[in-house]
């Protein structure tokens, strides 16, 4: 969540909602073997891909300083 926080630029509650709307921590739970092998920016890069899916944002934003998803 902080570095959702520190690379969308949102506060930690707005995060929270976004996590909370897309079930987020189901879909970590489900990949938990393979996400925690991972690092953080690549588990991030694939909540971002999750939530862009879903069309949520703040991934289906034009102005986030992520290229993954777009």
């Amino acid at each position: 969540m902080r570095l959702a926080q520190k690379r969308w630029g949102l506060p930690a509650a707005e995060i929270a909602r976004i996590f909370r709307h897309a079930d987020v921590c189901a879909y970590i739970s489900e990949l938990y073997d393979l996400l925690h092998l991972s690092s953080y920016d690549r588990a991030l890069d694939d909540v971002e891909n999750h939530l862009a899916a879903k069309k949520c944002p703040p991934c289906c934003r034009t102005d986030l300083k992520t290229s993954t998803v777009f």
